[in-house]
């Protein structure tokens, strides 16, 4: 197993490409399903193997397979070939995960186990930004399915390695991804009031969104707005025309969507009249928040070890898997901890230096296999 995990993970490692490119890696995988004679479907990069048994009731289970466009700067074996790109947030270590969970089910079946229930293992594409999972799940294929229960997970270097943490309910942030160009007028640096100062407007529209989040909202409540990008002129003598800003905001409460697009619009709009600039604003709602289902965390938490779990740490960020948890199909995510200070697996998911010890994925395996019998898919 940890040779598997180990080699598997390497090879994976070395071939990042970022999301709904991932050629190479699609035919890493299908040829891997196709060597064991395992019956699989393409949407896309995404490949969805499928394991039918005697009821047409359904469980699935979920790795991300897409990289980052961002430049490793490990010094390992495994590092990174593929310049400028690199599986920085663990998605080979999920994929791997599900590959061998796949050899070990097909020997199950080999060695004359019976499956009861459908089991449909999903090595989707497209993660990072690109909302891969809306493909999978807005699929005929995907939604003529009868699902007991969807289940994924994440590495995560904030716990402990071998640690695991789940909870009921709310998992992961819904997210807004919201564009900005403001438009004032362009002058010479010499002579400011010759024009609309827009760098000047932009600095205190973005002062102005953070206090609707410091003085809009219920403390008690969870949200973060963040601006990630403000790019504005060229030289250092001219005022530019315009100033474009993008910007994320993240929650668990859904019921504040309305809210917030309505508090930024109104700030636009006074700042178009108190400072004659034009502002033109997208707002789109994209991945919804990871719910967990109570019933299926009951089911998870009985066979956790109680000195490998800890309770109720959320997601900070926002995953896709949420897509899954549409049209009233049941789900959970948890997560498994990496953390390893003696060998320097410390850094944070998206870093250039991100890495961890594939034997960690034993304890993925293992909950993964629990859960199928937990869910009695075999006769």
């Amino acid at each position: 197993m940890e040779n598997f995990f180990y080699e598997v993970r390497s090879k994976l490692h070395e071939m990042p490409e970022i999301a709904l490119e991932e050629y190479n890696t699609s035919k890493f995988i299908r040829n891997f399903l196709k060597n064991l004679n395992i019956e699989y479907i393409e949407i896309g990069t995404s490949t969805l193997a499928l394991f039918y048994g005697e009821e047409d009731n359904w469980i699935g289970f979920r790795a991300d397979i897409d990289a980052l466009p961002i430049q490793e700067e490990n010094d390992k074996q495994y590092k990174s070939k593929i310049n400028g790109m690199m599986h920085a947030c663990g998605h080979d270590g999920h994929t791997t995960n599900l590959l061998y969970f796949a050899k070990w089910l097909q020997s199950e079946i080999n060695n004359g186990k019976i499956l009861k229930k459908s089991i449909m293992l999903i090595f989707q594409a497209g993660e990072e930004g690109k909302g891969g999972a809306r493909f999978i799940a807005n699929s005929e294929f995907f939604k003529s399915k009868n699902f007991e229960g969807i289940f994924a997970f994440h590495v995560t270097p904030d716990l402990e390695e071998g640690k695991i943490t789940a909870c009921p309910g709310p998992m992961s942030f819904q997210n807004i991804n919201f564009d900005i160009i403001l438009t004032g007028k362009g002058c010479h640096g010499a002579q400011p009031h010759k024009g609309i100062d827009s760098i000047l407007i932009g600095a205190k529209l973005v002062e102005a969104y953070q206090s609707i989040v410091s003085r809009n909202i219920d403390p008690l409540e969870p949200i973060v707005l963040t601006i990630g990008s403000f790019k504005a002129g060229e030289v250092r003598n001219v005022i530019p025309d315009e100033v474009k800003i993008l910007g994320t905001i993240r929650f668990f409460n859904t019921e504040l969507i309305e809210f917030l697009k309505e508090r930024v619009t109104s700030i636009n709009e006074g700042f178009e009249k108190a400072f004659g600039v034009k502002i033109q604003m997208s707002f789109v709602p994209f991945y919804p928040p990871v719910i967990n289902s109570p019933e299926l965390y009951r089911k998870f938490e009985k066979i956790i070890s109680k000195d490998k779990f800890i309770k109720n740490i959320k997601l900070s960020g926002s995953e896709d898997f949420s897509f899954y948890l549409q049209n009233g199909n049941k789900g959970l995510m948890f997560l498994l901890g990496i953390r390893n200070e003696k060998e320097n697996f410390t850094y944070p998911l998206h870093s250039s230096k991100f890495d961890f010890n594939p034997n960690v994925l034993k304890e993925s395996f293992d909950i993964f296999k629990k859960l199928l019998l937990e869910m009695k898919a075999f006769k």
